[in-house]
């Protein structure tokens, strides 16, 4: 693999650099076909964020862990049972990570530290990219047959850059791209829904405490809930993966959890849903309860035994770690899995 380092200057701050993971080569023709089409250049600037120190863009990976549960057919599979474990593993799908630099939410505990914003509105850990050099990165992806995955930030607060990026992708390589999104765009969703192979999709909590985790007024996390559920609906029922995401605190409680189980089972094509609890870990500046692994374990088990979705993903402080809730209500922990067992 390589590294390849680009200037770029940052207005007000001077001439700097950042460093992009295995670039490929872009087909000019194509790119500049599409881009015409949605009024944007290739030199176009687009904000992300840097993946750990010295302003890495693209560094980032993650396996799609819930395609564990998939069958031959693409659907995630209602009996619960994952065969050739091992082999398995070994072959789960990798995302090549864009995180997108802008937010249109600005939750207190984020993990990429959106919420330190500069005067312009922006995360201050955010740098301007040319969408030729994100198309490069793809590129780059696609040599290595890894999926290329539109996060953030949110991918929603650049939408014609990545619906013409996805459409490059499919025209040039008939790939299609993952979005890891807050739901808030269903409108944006909708025309990205050709070019989808998965998503995973933000629902952060019950209606009423929305706005305190996305750090937005009340009733505005009370529409991001609805926009949430109709995104949702968009992607399952289009036959698309569909990955939804919990985050749970230390005063997440079981009548909550339910609550969501029953409004996702309500709202989605449980063939191709999947969800996920994500343990909420501690973050300077805020004294929000942390959970602990083990009454999050107690309450999985317990909603898994109301509702039939396929499976559960947890990721427990300081370390992930895959755990699985069939609709018996076992459980297994990904280190602990065995070949032919049920999840």
């Amino acid at each position: 693999m390589k590294t390849v380092l680009f200037p770029k200057i940052l207005s007000k701050i001077g001439e700097s650099e950042y460093s992009l993971f295995d670039p490929g080569e872009v087909d000019e023709r194509i790119f500049l076909e599409i881009l015409k089409k949605y009024e944007l250049a290739p030199e176009k600037e687009v904000l992300v964020l840097p993946y750990g120190e010295f302003n890495r863009v693209g560094f980032e990976t993650r396996c799609l862990y819930f395609y564990l549960a998939c069958t031959p057919e693409g659907k995630l599979n209602r009996k619960a049972e994952i065969l050739n474990i091992e082999e398995n593993y070994k072959n789960l799908p990798i995302t090549r990570i864009v995180s997108f630099g802008k937010c249109n939410a600005r939750c207190p505990y984020c993990k990429r530290d959106c919420q330190f914003i500069n005067e312009f509105g922006n995360p201050i850990v955010a740098i301007p990219v040319p969408l030729k050099a994100i198309a490069q990165l793809g590129e780059g992806a696609v040599k290595r047959n890894e999926i290329i995955r539109f996060s953030g930030g949110d991918p929603v607060t650049y939408p014609k850059e990545t619906l013409a990026l996805a459409e490059y992708f499919m025209v040039r390589h008939k790939v299609k791209v993952s979005i890891a999104h807050n739901g808030s765009g269903p409108k944006w969703v909708e025309k990205m829904l050709p070019y989808l192979s998965s998503a995973a999709i933000d629902l952060k909590g019950v209606p009423e405490k929305m706005g305190k985790i996305m750090g937005i007024p009340e009733r505005a996390g009370e529409i991001m809930y609805q926009l949430s559920l109709q995104t949702q609906k968009l992607i399952s029922k289009s036959g698309i993966l569909l990955d939804v995401r919990t985050p749970i605190f230390g005063d997440t409680t079981i009548e909550e959890m339910i609550r969501l189980g029953e409004i996702i089972c309500k709202t989605n094509n449980l063939e191709y849903t999947f969800w996920t609890w994500r343990l909420y870990k501690p973050v300077k500046g805020i004294d929000w309860p942390v959970p602990t692994k083990e009454k999050t374990i107690e309450m999985m088990l317990k909603v898994s035994e109301k509702f039939l979705i396929c499976g559960w993903e947890l990721e427990p402080n300081g370390k992930r770690e895959e755990c699985f809730i069939s609709e018996k209500g076992e459980l297994l922990i990904k280190q602990k899995i065995q070949q032919k067992k049920r999840f």
